[in-house]
């Protein structure tokens, strides 16, 4: 058993190497990229990307109802591919009522995201959440199959793809078109790739109406995940863009580029790092714990690590950051690098703290995580609806940072007590154990 746990545990780490190194070559693509774009693109033009991007992140959650997280529950593939065809039947369905819904009331959705030059751009939201949508069924298909060097392909695929159109399109003065366009061609091609490589035939809409009833069968049979799943993921997601949508219908397009762009640059350690470290994480106090095994200064040590590697780079970025981007994104982004500079505290707590959440998981304190993910629903668009009543965008930032990393430290208090009670059951069993 000890070869065999050997085996498996190599090949969970060639695994999460696989897809980590995916990851890794697709951040290097866009941070290496980002002084020429931010010098093609301007914050107005980020602006308007981010409320696009970020109406199609909230509705990628609903997309498929969630129903892509089964795909790798089943024992026959048989089952997985109806799960992955009822993934398609959802995703063109509502990517059709998206559509209607836009054509009808494009102007009146651009008054409530309270920026009105998005209102043409609307439809092409609707095609770019099918195609995101399927790429993301089909992603689990391919997790199912363990081909993970495929979904890595992809992911750098979609990267090179999305640079340099967005280069090109830059070039040609195009504005935010360059970016939208970039954005939507970026998952056109990898859609395309994927469902050759997948070798089902998921798109035959042609024998739809026969399919009707197994598709209602196997709905039924996983209904626990648009019931349990859809609804927590859901709100989690449009809080965290509720942070675009409030910028900018309260404040301006320059605004709401500056934050995303800051964002996008400071999340760049974290994705690339922190995804990798989090699996490793997760694999090695998932072993700890079912062995009955001490998992408190497993999580300590891994807090002082990434600690370690991501203080320096943090307090550069709050003392130098308006300089740093003045000079490497050019003086348009002066105030990103200002946004920058506070976002960096938050960006080291996030650092240190993401790759060890999945401790939660195991301590089965999902229930107090959604609780603070209901009060983060709350405090993320309230903070900066204040920074607007207080006349300065800045400060409705610095109330955000502020109440998020206090759920950070609340975050990890539950953990860490919920860990050393579990440490001392573990202790108290081996005593129990010695005894006998």
């Amino acid at each position: 058993m000890g070869i065999i746990n050997e085996i498996r545990q190599r090949q969970f780490s060639k695994n999460v190497s696989i897809l980590a190194s995916g990851t890794i070559v697709v951040q290097i693509i866009s941070f290496l990229l980002s002084p020429v774009l931010s010098r093609l693109y301007t914050p107005e033009d980020y602006g308007l990307f981010a409320v696009f991007t970020s109406i199609i992140s909230v509705l990628t959650v609903v997309c498929c109802l969630r129903y892509e997280l089964a795909i790798v529950i089943p024992k026959t593939d048989e089952e997985a591919v109806s799960i992955l065809k009822l993934c398609i039947f959802i995703i063109s369905l509502l990517s059709l009522i998206v559509f209607i819904l836009i054509l009808f009331f494009k102007g009146f959705i651009a008054v409530i995201l309270g920026n009105t030059k998005i209102e043409n751009w609307l439809l092409l939201v609707a095609p770019v959440l099918f195609l995101t949508g399927s790429v993301q069924a089909l992603t689990y298909w391919f997790n199912r199959k363990k081909e993970y060097k495929i979904i890595s392909g992809s992911r750098i695929y979609q990267s090179s793809v999305n640079s340099s159109s967005s280069l090109l399109l830059g070039l040609l003065k195009l504005n935010s078109f360059g970016l939208i366009v970039s954005s939507a061609v970026s998952q056109l091609l990898p859609a395309i790739f994927l469902y050759k490589k997948s070798g089902v035939k998921v798109f035959n809409f042609k024998n739809l109406i026969p399919q009707l009833p197994g598709l209602k069968e196997t709905s039924h049979k996983y209904r626990e995940f648009p019931y349990f799943n859809l609804p927590g993921a859901f709100f989690d997601t449009l809080s965290v863009n509720s942070v675009i949508f409030i910028l900018s219908n309260l404040f301006s397009e320059t605004v709401t580029g500056s934050y995303s762009f800051a964002i996008r640059i400071l999340s760049v350690p974290g994705i690339v790092l922190g995804a990798s470290v989090g699996q490793v994480f997760y694999q090695k106090i998932s072993e700890a714990y079912y062995s009955n095994e001490k998992i408190t200064d497993l999580i300590f040590k891994s807090w002082k690590v990434l600690f370690l590697m991501s203080i320096i780079p943090s307090m550069i970025i709050f003392f130098f950051g308006e300089d740093i981007f003045r000079i490497v994104f050019g003086v348009k982004w002066t105030e990103a690098g200002t946004i920058a500079k506070y976002l960096s505290l938050l960006t080291l707590f996030t650092f240190v703290s993401s790759p060890t959440s999945s401790a939660m998981i195991i301590l089965k304190k999902q229930k107090e995580a959604m609780v603070l993910n209901i009060f983060a629903f709350i405090y993320r668009p309230l903070s900066l609806v204040a920074g607007y009543y207080l006349g300065n965008f800045l400060y409705g930032i610095i109330l955000y940072i502020f109440f998020e990393i206090i759920q950070i430290l609340t975050y990890n208090f539950i953990m860490i007590r919920a860990a050393k009670k579990a440490d001392m059951e573990f202790s108290l069993n081996k005593d129990h154990r010695d005894l006998n």
